[in-house]
């Protein structure tokens, strides 16, 4: 990718297939973007169709990885994993130099700069977001701060075909999240959610973090600050022999 001087250029990775949420996510980012950075999205030609489970997350990681390596042997300064589960973030950036950011690790990092005890609001049932974003807190330490998670009990897929419906859903599992969890701040846990920040936070007065603005701005102030992934905690992989299908295959050396 051609570079201009003073311009910066990020990838996001939708880690689905092509969707109706492409051309949307394209818009969001371009607008919501530092003037100069350069934003291109592009979707997985490989995958799962949402990301709802451990599952998907998994079936997904592989194709992530490549399109992390080849954007960075493209010329990409960042990329973002356009995911609150931020499926293959880790594996990533073991075999890349440049900032690799997922959207479910920035907003809670920026929820902890801006109130106490956060709660995320996902859009899927109860039985799934029990134990998927809460493995993340755990993971990241910071389980402390955690108020709760709670599902509005919308499909990723069905998301955008009724916003009213789903800014209602939403809106009223963020507002008990404050009222009967404690939370003074609401993480919402997806980025196909991406844009409705504000009206949540009308409905839950409290602040809400918009996981795929989050990741944005992490990744803008990633490239200003020259922080590329740090090997003492994401070593490269050892040199061996690794069979893979042809589509996985990719030379990060």
């Amino acid at each position: 990718m051609k570079k201009e001087e003073g311009t910066y250029s990020i990838l996001v990775v939708n880690p689905i297939l092509q969707s109706d949420f492409d051309e949307a996510d394209r818009e969001f980012f371009v607008k919501n973007a530092n003037p100069s950075f350069n934003i291109k999205v592009e979707s997985l030609k490989q995958g799962p169709a949402s990301i709802e489970s451990h599952y998907d997350e998994l079936l997904a990681a592989p194709f992530v990885v490549k399109k992390v390596i080849e954007a960075e042997q493209r010329g990409f300064d960042a990329v973002v994993i356009n995911c609150f589960l931020n499926p293959g973030m880790y594996a990533s950036r073991e075999v890349v130099d440049i900032p690799v950011v997922g959207p479910g690790e920035a907003a809670i990092h920026l929820a902890l700069l801006v109130g106490n005890g956060f709660s995320i609001i996902d859009p899927g049932p109860r039985r799934y977001v029990s134990y998927t974003p809460t493995e993340q807190v755990r993971r990241m330490g910071v389980s402390s701060r955690f108020v709760s998670v709670r599902g509005a009990g919308v499909a990723v897929l069905e998301i955008t075909k009724n916003m009213n419906r789903t800014t209602e859903m939403i809106g009223k599992q963020a507002e008990m999240a404050v009222r009967e969890d404690g939370a003074d701040i609401i993480v919402l846990g997806c980025t196909g959610l991406a844009g409705l920040a504000p009206k949540i936070q009308k409905i839950a007065d409290v602040p809400v973090i918009d996981p795929a603005l989050a990741a944005l701005k992490v990744a803008e102030a990633l490239c200003q600050l020259g922080l590329p992934p740090n090997r003492m905690a994401y070593p490269k992989p050892p040199e061996k022999v690794r069979k893979l299908p042809s589509a996985m295959r990719v030379n990060f050396r």
